[in-house]
């Protein structure tokens, strides 16, 4: 019995490809998983907020606490004035 050593390459070659495919398939399959993940949370908070007990809450802002005046001449941020 002769080994035929191409034909054991086209083997090898063929499961490698097979190996990348199936790399690339595994790839494909994590971001659809994620999109679908990403979707099935944004389809829930928009039942929620479609629900017919939803009441919106106010955002807060902190308040602002006003800078120290600077040592010398106080500059206002920004972009300075051309002289032309």
């Amino acid at each position: 019995m002769a080994l035929n050593f191409d034909e054991f390459q086209k083997v090898v070659e063929s499961a490698q490809q097979a190996d990348a495919v199936k790399a690339d398939l595994k790839r494909a399959l994590r971001k659809v998983t994620t999109a679908l993940g990403a979707l099935q949370a944004s389809l829930g908070e928009m039942e929620a907020v479609l629900a017919d007990g939803y009441v919106s809450t106010p955002r807060t802002r902190k308040p602002r606490t006003p800078k120290a005046p600077a040592e010398g001449g106080a500059k206002k941020p920004g972009r300075p004035k051309k002289n032309a």
